[in-house]
């Protein structure tokens, strides 16, 4: 496992500290979490953009396959 040292807002490290005290977690899981939950949901995104733009097969192609 490799360290990563980043400086984040005084508010939002409150809200780091007191949800990992209240459901007893750890700041490093939470933020692991965190993170892949975040990269896997821009990468959807970025997916979803490339498909937008095509290539589109006309539905009663479709339809016609079917």
């Amino acid at each position: 496992m490799v360290a990563v040292t980043h400086r984040i807002d005084d508010q939002l490290k409150r809200e780091l500290d007191a949800f990992c005290e209240a459901h007893g977690l750890k700041q490093q899981a939470v933020v692991q979490e965190a993170l892949a939950t975040w990269l896997e949901d821009a990468n959807d995104a970025m997916l979803i953009d490339e498909r937008r733009e095509g290539p589109w097969v006309a539905w009663d192609d479709v339809r016609d396959d079917l």
